[in-house]
């Protein structure tokens, strides 16, 4: 539900922040196609690692639109406007300042995709 509710579609550029082990990131991989990208985004080394190993196992022709990066949803690395889609699974939980992650993916996010916020 995620993925269909993000919006993404073939060619997006989509973001999955706090992505864990891949799961969100690799069915955003099969919506977006072979000519989108997905960045999966975790502040844990372990969890990119797990998911980099079972990227090169399932080994998909569209998984290789994927790049996983180390780093902290409350100061993404990221250009503003750089992303169509962004998904979070249960990563919210986890962040210590909320509005500040919030404000973090409405940056990163193209024009026109959300609500501007105060």
């Amino acid at each position: 539900m995620a993925v269909s509710w993000s919006g993404a579609k073939q060619g997006d550029c989509v973001l999955d922040l706090c992505c864990g082990s891949g799961d969100l990131a690799f069915l955003l991989s099969e919506k977006v196609g072979s000519n989108g990208k997905v960045i999966g985004l975790d502040f844990s080394k372990e969890q990119l690692s797990i998911a980099s190993s079972r990227q090169r196992l399932l080994a998909k022709a569209c998984y290789n639109n994927i790049e996983w990066v180390e780093g902290d949803a409350m100061y993404l690395p990221f250009s503003d406007t750089s992303f169509d889609a962004i998904t979070m699974g249960y990563g919210l939980r986890n962040v210590v300042d909320k509005r500040m992650a919030m404000q973090e993916i409405f940056r990163v996010l193209k024009p026109g995709i959300h609500p501007k916020i105060n």
